[in-house]
């Protein structure tokens, strides 16, 4: 079944919101920070459920426009954004952020369930994507997994800092 018919029945009654959420809780370890930019309110509930439950700190927005001042003040370590979405669509959010500097090398994967196997690989390449989820086939678990991949290879890509005594 896929991630967002997994969670259907649960969140029905689940109202739309054009807000931004933020997690209630300062969480001292976090795995990581991830920005969900989606407006389908139930797949973004059960994502934002799901990751807090992993231990990431999340903050949520439902368009690109509310993506782009999420991502500014939140500075996520990775960010899942959908693509089609009103006000601002997810690659023009995209691009509008890797044109500044923070925002160059944090990982992107995109959700969606529109596309072809071309645009997606001309989409990693001009937009700097790292990954690609077709929501309805996955589930919470492999978001979840492909997150701490994508955290795992962007701490393992960090030059160490060291300090010469003096």
């Amino acid at each position: 079944m896929g991630l967002f018919g997994t969670f259907k029945s649960i969140f029905a009654a689940s109202p739309k919101t054009d807000t931004v959420s933020t997690s209630a809780q300062a969480q001292a370890q976090t795995q990581g920070k991830v920005l969900v930019v989606e407006d389908e309110d139930m797949l973004a509930t059960a994502l934002e459920m799901k990751l807090k439950h992993d231990g990431f700190d999340v903050v949520r927005a439902a368009n690109g426009q509310l993506g782009l001042e999420a991502a500014m003040s939140f500075l996520p370590d990775v960010m899942l954004v959908d693509i089609m979405m009103p006000i601002l669509d997810g690659k023009a959010m995209i691009k509008k952020l890797r044109d500044l500097p923070q925002f160059k090398l944090t990982p992107v994967i995109i959700l969606t369930n529109a596309g072809t196997i071309e645009n997606m690989e001309e989409a990693k390449l001009g937009l700097g994507i790292s990954d690609f989820l077709i929501k309805s086939n996955v589930n919470l678990d492999e978001v979840a997994a492909k997150i701490r991949m994508l955290l795992h290879k962007k701490d393992s890509q960090t030059p160490a800092v060291s300090t010469l005594g003096s």
